[in-house]
């Protein structure tokens, strides 16, 4: 698996949120770090594989929060030394479905895959309702694409199933395969298997590919009777950076940080560090002139988040600040704060301030949980 890492527009669509896919064989942090400040992301679905998974810890050095999600287990199968069996239920179909096929499919979806959980259900920034959508517009966008063969599975006059399938780099891979509640059991399902199985060594592809979460038990059972073997597995990370995301229109306003500022606030913490009050000093360390203390910044959120949003009540249950840039004194810096969480009925609120300076980059980010408090 080589480092792969790209916008994925489909999803982000769907989950009105700039999602970033990501898959390493080996952590390249600077990368990674990179495309998720460039492109304002909000979510990273990091993949590694499980043999790697000692790297994760690396993750700490992004400051964004992160988890695993779930783990991917592939099954391989070689058609060189495998040979398909034969159907069990004769009375089975299968059609290439075309565009007018979208609706009926879409129905299938609904019905088969209500309850089923993946990596998107153990995010609590995902909207759970278009998870389903997802899977409708996987199978869907499968329909008479090159490369990508979609069948309806009928029993009799009636649609069943589906199956979808692909082919990349002459190696096959079965997709999402899906049977109706009412029609499972009887060696449907496995004769969907040995279809698609059938199907590919008959184009003349010598191995096939198919993948779900570890604990989908039941289908690697069926995989595991008809010739695949589990070769690889992968860990599933979101990392919630949350640049773009909000429940709430963007909050913007200007700070400016005074000299004063910087005098006041080393009075009041003790830190008299040169680095704050003396350029040639602050000079030598790399910087343009002395800089401001890092939590003058989080004076003025308390100040704003106390007084104005959430408002009066208002308290810091914790805070995380990531620095990428100084903070000078005597320039103006523009405040964005968004929201990409919050409970209306405990009155909890994530907020992410970010700070950029003149010339639009940005300085420092602030994840900021609060909890207005109510009079009694």
């Amino acid at each position: 698996m080589n480092n792969i890492i790209f916008k994925s527009e489909k999803e982000s669509a769907r989950f009105n949120m700039n999602i970033l896919r990501a898959s390493m064989e080996s952590l390249n942090l600077r990368e990674l770090g990179q495309s998720i400040i460039e492109n304002q992301i909000d979510l990273t679905i990091l993949r590694i594989p499980c043999e790697n998974l000692p790297q994760i810890s690396k993750l700490e050095t992004l400051g964004f929060s992160y988890f695993q999600t779930d783990t991917l287990v592939y099954y391989y199968v070689n058609f060189d030394n495998y040979t398909p069996l034969e159907l069990r239920n004769k009375d089975l179909s299968f059609i290439p479905a075309v565009s007018g096929d979208a609706p009926l499919l879409g129905s299938l979806v609904d019905q088969i895959f209500p309850g089923y959980t993946n990596h998107y259900n153990t995010n609590p920034f995902i909207e759970k309702h278009n998870i389903l959508e997802g899977y409708k517009e996987w199978v869907i966008d499968f329909i008479e694409k090159e490369n990508k063969y979609v069948f309806l599975v009928n029993k009799g006059n009636k649609t069943i199933g589906f199956a979808t399938c692909t082919v990349e780099n002459g190696e096959a891979e079965g997709v999402l395969y899906g049977v109706l509640p009412e029609a499972a059991g009887g060696g449907v399902y496995s004769d969907i298997i040995r279809y698609t199985q059938s199907f590919m060594k008959d184009m003349g592809i010598g191995k096939m590919k198919v993948s779900t979460q570890v604990q989908n038990y039941a289908v690697q059972k069926v995989w595991s009777r008809e010739g695949f073997f589990m070769m690889k597995s992968y860990a599933t990370i979101h990392i919630n950076s949350l640049l773009n995301y909000s429940r709430i229109p963007n909050i913007n306003f200007d700070i400016f940080i005074t000299d004063d500022d910087i005098k006041n606030y080393g009075t009041l913490s003790g830190d008299i560090n040169p680095v704050h009050f003396d350029d040639e000093f602050a000079k030598k360390l790399g910087f343009l002139q002395r800089i401001s203390h890092g939590l003058i910044a989080n004076a003025e959120m308390s100040k704003y988040f106390g007084m104005e949003f959430p408002g009066n009540g208002t308290l810091f249950m914790s805070y995380y600040y990531k620095f990428l840039k100084p903070l000078y004194p005597n320039q103006n810096y523009k405040v964005v704060i968004t929201v990409p969480y919050f409970d209306e009925v405990k009155n909890i609120y994530k907020c992410l301030v970010k700070i950029y300076d003149g010339q639009n980059e940005l300085c420092l980010l602030s994840y900021n949980d609060l909890i207005k408090k109510q009079p009694a």
